[in-house]
């Protein structure tokens, strides 16, 4: 595979010669081998082919759908990693469906499996800190009161932006239809720690407690505050988020 050359670049064969444009940059290659569109759409042969993209489309739409019923918590967090990753625990999640035939496996499915239920819930939205860990491994959580009790949490042991003051910690339910990919999130105000006190106990409900209709997702939230007058005030990028549990 060689770049064009001179000051336009095409796309198309000519010849033996495909050239073609990604990301902006001109290629160009021998042509030959690969498939072509209309033979991935008609030919037998590429039926797992087709199968494939009809998943993969369906992981992609829900993870859209997923990552915007859960954006309270993502706000601030950038890139294409949370994409990525979602997108791989939804595949995953998707191939644990051993009812549906091949091109319609789907993560629902999938979810009522133990196995896809754990993926689940040890799914961390954003990298797992000592803090995160911390929390959570002090953490319970009740789906009766949709209440997440935390015990004998020390915040003044772990890592923390140079200008922060408090830690901002809030719960979220959400009730997600992986059918039609309706949602509802239901939040918890925020409960701010003081970076420097001690071992601590509190406990987090959401403001209106609501048995979910669908799929139940807890999530917890995690920023860090600088103290401004009487205000909190976000810092930036420092953003934490992780699944506690999900209803059978």
């Amino acid at each position: 595979m060689a770049r064009q050359k001179g000051p336009f670049t095409i796309s198309g064969t000519l010849g033996d010669i495909n050239y073609y444009i990604a990301r902006g940059i001109g290629y160009e290659r021998k042509a030959g081998g690969g498939f072509d569109g209309y033979a991935i759409k008609t030919k037998a042969s590429m039926q797992p082919v087709r199968d494939n993209y009809n998943e993969f489309g369906t992981c992609s739409r829900l993870s859209k759908h997923f990552r915007l019923a859960l954006s309270p918590f993502l706000i601030g967090i950038k890139g294409k990693l949370l994409y990525s990753r979602m997108m791989q625990l939804f595949l995953s999640i998707k191939a644990l469906d051993g009812i549906s035939i091949r091109g319609k496996r789907n993560v629902k499915q999938g979810l009522q499996t133990t196995k896809g239920k754990n993926l689940l819930k040890q799914y961390a939205l954003t990298y797992q800190t000592p803090l995160i860990k911390a929390l959570t491994a002090h953490g319970r959580f009740n789906w009766e009161r949709q209440q997440l009790t935390i015990r004998d949490f020390n915040p003044s042991l772990f890592k923390k932006p140079k200008a922060a003051t408090h830690i901002g910690l809030t719960l979220g339910i959400l009730d997600f239809d992986f059918d039609s990919l309706a949602s509802s999130l239901h939040v918890s105000p925020t409960y701010f720690l003081d970076v420097c006190s001690g071992s601590t106990s509190f406990y987090l409900v959401p403001n209106k407690v609501k048995v979910p209709v669908h799929f139940g997702v807890a999530v917890l939230g995690i920023r860090f505050y600088s103290i401004e007058g009487d205000e909190f005030c976000e810092l930036p990028r420092s953003v934490g988020a992780v699944v506690l549990d999900c209803t059978d």
